[in-house]
């Protein structure tokens, strides 16, 4: 997975962070013991939490402003939340601690470790890892209400296994950086400058057309080897290089490229079981409803109703 599509899951994501945040906000005011009169109040809503221009923003208009662009979805997030507990329950459906992690796992291919995904997501996303697992949990548990009553034969799993294999195993994964220039002659002469003892950061900075690594002295980070959107060439190469080596030119889109490797990992398979497991549940969701569909179903069993007085647009 390259940095360009990790941050466009960041951009998609970042909506569902500022709902969490504002429930978090609405459940903790929801939840205080009642203290006379002004109970609702919050003792600190007069706070100052930004300034611009010499004018402040009180905690109070920050919260009415969330509350305002996004207290409808927050309101029916909480709803939908309780209404899969309580429909689980009934099922007697659960889901463990490692079925989490192991979830997790899967997210985090293509980073270069643990701590690597959870600062990601805390950098993107400003999501804590204790937040992740709750997220993660709460759509594992969703899918297994949706999947109760989908059964899936094993030849279905079969075929399925066989037309999409490679998205299960594990590929390896090269930390990557590149030089790239219009001309071959330039290629060359980006060689020669290595040899005479410039950096490769120094000259990625200076004079690689590619605005995104250039920006980033040539880094690419961490790509899976199967990497549809970046350039098969140099994965190719990539493949063959050890730790340190810089390429010779390689021929992409955009002009010649000069490639270095600076880490790799090889593919480490989840075993046989988990990788049916997997896609057991993956046929089984092609089976069901969209999720949203069962998100609705669960509100309308469960009676959920937004009270007037409660309600945050009006």
């Amino acid at each position: 997975m390259t940095k360009e599509v990790k941050s466009l899951w960041g951009c998609i994501l970042i909506l569902c962070v500022c709902i969490l945040v504002l429930a978090g906000m609405l459940i903790f005011k929801h939840d205080r013991p009642s203290a006379g009169p002004d109970a609702n109040a919050s003792p600190d809503s007069s706070t100052v939490v930004a300034t611009v221009g010499g004018e402040k923003v009180t905690r109070k208009e920050w919260q009415e402003e969330l509350e305002r662009q996004y207290g409808a979805q927050v309101m029916e997030q909480m709803l939908t939340a309780r209404a899969a507990a309580k429909e689980a329950e009934a099922l007697g459906i659960t889901v463990s601690q490692k079925e989490v992690e192991q979830e997790i796992a899967r997210q985090m291919r293509g980073y270069e470790s643990a701590e690597a995904y959870f600062q990601a997501m805390t950098d993107q996303l400003g999501m804590s890892p204790d937040q992740i697992r709750q997220d993660i949990h709460h759509r594992l548990l969703l899918e297994k209400i949706a999947t109760h009553n989908v059964n899936v034969s094993e030849e279905e799993l079969d075929q399925y296994l066989q037309d999409h294999r490679d998205t299960y195993e594990s590929v390896d994964v090269y930390q990557l950086a590149h030089i790239v220039v219009p001309t071959r002659e330039e290629a060359e002469d980006v060689l020669a400058k290595l040899k005479d003892g410039e950096t490769f950061a120094s000259l990625a900075g200076r004079l690689s057309v590619d605005e995104f690594s250039s920006y980033q002295e040539g880094r690419l980070g961490w790509i899976d080897a199967n990497d549809p959107f970046f350039s098969r060439a140099e994965l190719e190469a990539a493949r063959e290089m050890e730790i340190g080596d810089i390429s010779e030119p390689i021929a992409v889109s955009d002009g010649f490229a000069i490639l270095t490797v600076t880490g790799k990992r090889e593919a480490q398979s989840e075993g046989e079981a988990a990788i049916k497991e997997q896609a057991r549940r993956d046929v089984a969701l092609s089976k069901s409803p969209p999720l949203r569909e069962w998100e609705e179903a669960l509100r309308k069993k469960y009676h959920a109703v937004v009270l007037a007085a409660a309600s945050v647009n009006g």
